[in-house]
């Protein structure tokens, strides 16, 4: 019992702070209504060019793609390539932007769930026989066949 209230007494302040944070929170989850906020409610000139500058935000999409269900790409910036990929045994396959990736990126892969109920990939780097070694593509695997992934290279601000 005696270090239940220490420890109460130590963290009171903390624990304070996390209840209004909650509270707060939880006020405007309950009593604002879905899609009441929105451009009218926004004042002017509140979100500017510069918080949307590259140099302000953490890290930015390098090269992105998308491959349907039937192992089609269907759009990709810039323009990719599918060096190999199956639908059937084990499904995903190798995309390659035909230029190296920053050593800082690393590459994310999410499916489209709406074929199966439960499906996820996963992706890595492939240097897919560049001579240099450094990663020119991604690797993807997937969990389901026929499943639509989109793969995005994520890189570190310079």
């Amino acid at each position: 019992m005696i270090r239940l209230l220490t420890h109460i007494r130590s963290n009171m302040i903390a624990y304070l702070a996390l209840f209004v944070a909650l509270g707060g929170t939880s006020y405007a989850a309950v009593n604002l209504p879905a899609g009441s906020v929105g451009n009218r409610q926004l004042r002017n000139h509140s979100v500017s060019a510069i918080k949307l500058e590259r140099s302000s935000i953490g890290g930015y999409v390098h090269d992105w793609a998308t491959i349907d269900g039937q192992g089609q790409l269907v759009g990709s910036r810039p323009k990719a390539r599918l060096l190999r990929w199956s639908v059937t045994g084990m499904p995903g396959g190798i995309i390659s932007w035909g230029r190296p990736f920053p050593y800082a990126c690393f590459i994310v892969a999410t499916t489209d769930t709406a074929p199966t109920p439960v499906s996820y990939a996963s992706a890595s780097n492939s240097n897919a026989g560049n001579k240099s070694g450094r990663p020119q593509g991604a690797a993807v695997f997937l969990s389901a066949p026929h499943t639509g992934v989109h793969v995005a290279v994520i890189c570190p601000q310079p």
